[in-house]
């Protein structure tokens, strides 16, 4: 069993807070005994942070990129383990850890290597004067990574950070602690300056804590609503910059004259893929009238026929949810759902006797816009497929819930679906595709799917403040106060 603890200023220490234990969802063993941190080891965090701050800001950017490039290698170098050790603890099918989540991690540190030397911009006015607009670290930056894609969402926002000369404190899930544990080793062997890239181990208090102290100039979470919106109040006292990545309730939209077999692999990818603990997962299929029955029908079928077994396996097509309190929670919105009139158009549910957390994939229909199963984000393998009449329609019923963070829409009308694109209240919109996450585009959501984007140049926007300074070159005539009449000075000025 592995024990894992905190990595504070350049030091992995024992956690003297709450002991977690870290469970195999696949098995139900225990794989990691996890120390929290306590106030007084948050409280060290913070302070070696802001003391690294005032250097790691002023370190030349090239070195900033090189270090980036560098972590890069290194997650390419150990990408089998890593992608091992997010299968054990996520549940995620080794394939998409392997080929996926590791990947795209390296890429993140790649990317933001790059963009680091970005060039600021430069505004001449009139040949009179040039304002020069730089970007400046907002200094400590707090990132509380999700359990579903810990890697990959710590990768991107870590990068983007220090890319920028801001000092990290990474706090994962406690569902989820191995690979932050493991970037901390990558890291720590590449000698980067202690106070610069830390990790605090914990639960919500040690969120709390982080998003609640004074020492924290930004902070990014990615999670769930109530805890984002928890997470948001505690930093309002000091008005931090935050950027909070929340919950969904994504519509695929499908309209009669699209390509149905293309349709319906786009529907299960969206819905069922990653397990279906994804904030932009197809949970809501709204298929117009004249194809609704022979697409449910297409949907169940092939659901049914989705092989949920060991993530490890190469047969798997799904592996198990993150715990079984997860599961007993999407099992029960299922079992809510039919009870409100929803019908289990297949086999899907609890997997009894699997030894783990495995939930095979559900699709509803009966459902109705109001019903709960249609507002509430089920984080799991559980879509509910309602009819649309008309394009007014499906833009209402897209439209009908407290989210607004992806839509899918697959038409062979390409006039139409970008003319629906700019109707639905989202922060993006797929066009005959699932998901597309391009990470030089930005990527959030509206409403309660959460504040501000991060990808590509947005990124630079979370984690830095823009200084404009203005040189004067020829510059206009100053009115002289007190000599020229006020007159005079008003027309100078």
């Amino acid at each position: 069993m592995r024990a894992i603890g905190c990595y504070i200023d350049g030091r992995f220490s024992v956690g003297r807070g709450d002991i977690i234990h870290d469970v195999n969802p696949a098995n139900g063993r225990v794989i990691a005994r996890v120390t929290s941190a306590d106030a007084a080891q948050i409280e060290l965090a913070i302070r070696s942070a802001c003391a690294a701050s005032t250097v790691w800001r002023q370190t030349p950017v090239d070195f900033r990129a090189g270090l980036l490039g560098a972590i890069a290698d290194e997650i390419d170098a150990n990408a089998d383990t890593l992608a091992a050790l997010e299968t054990d603890d996520t549940g995620l099918l080794l394939n998409l850890t392997s080929q996926g989540h590791v990947p795209r991690a390296a890429h993140c540190f790649r990317y933001f290597s790059a963009l680091a030397a970005e060039p600021d911009q430069a505004f001449p006015l009139d040949g009179a004067y040039l304002t020069w607009v730089r970007r400046e670290p907002l200094g400590v930056v707090a990132v509380i990574a999700p359990w579903n894609a810990p890697l990959a969402v710590a990768a991107m926002n870590v990068a983007a950070a220090l890319a920028l000369g801001n000092c990290v404190i990474l706090k994962p899930s406690e569902r989820s602690p191995l690979s932050s544990d493991a970037l901390a080793q990558i890291i720590d062997a590449l000698e980067v300056p202690p106070g610069v890239f830390q990790v605090l181990q914990g639960g919500a208090d040690v969120g709390r804590a982080l998003a609640a102290a004074d020492g924290i100039d930004g902070l990014c979470f990615v999670g769930g609503v109530d805890a984002g919106c928890e997470v948001m109040a505690a930093g309002a006292r000091t008005l931090k910059r935050v950027t909070l990545e929340l919950g969904g309730k994504s519509p695929t939209i499908v309209f009669g004259d699209c390509d149905v077999d293309a349709a319906v692999d786009g529907a299960l990818l969206s819905a069922f893929g990653s397990n279906g603990e994804v904030c932009a997962a197809g949970s809501r299929v709204l298929v117009e009238q004249s194809l609704y029955a022979p697409f449910v029908d297409a949907l169940a079928s092939r659901a049914s026929c989705i092989h949920v077994g060991d993530p490890r396996a190469a047969s798997s097509e799904m592996g198990p949810l993150i715990d079984t309190a997860h599961l007993d929670r999407v099992e029960a919105m299922v079992t809510a759902a039919v009870a409100e009139g929803a019908r289990m158009t297949n086999q899907g549910g609890r997997v009894p006797d699997s030894g783990g957390a495995y939930f095979g994939p559900v699709v509803l229909d009966r459902v109705t816009p109001t019903m709960r199963i249609a507002q509430q984000e089920v984080f799991g393998p559980v879509t509910a497929v309602m009819p649309f009449a008309d394009e007014a329609e499906a833009v209402a019923i897209a439209n009908g819930t407290r989210f607004g963070l992806h839509a899918s829409i697959w038409s062979s009308d390409v006039a139409r679906a970008l003319r629906l694109a700019g109707q639905i209240e989202v922060g993006s919109v797929a066009i005959n595709a699932g998901l597309i996450r391009d990470i030089r585009t930005p990527f959030g959501g509206r409403r309660l799917s959460g504040l501000g984007r991060t990808g590509g140049r947005w990124s630079l926007d979370a984690y830095s403040e823009p200084k404009a300074i203005a040189l004067a070159i020829d510059p206009y005539p100053l009115p002289r106060l007190g000599r020229d009449s006020l007159a005079d000075a008003e027309r100078s000025l």
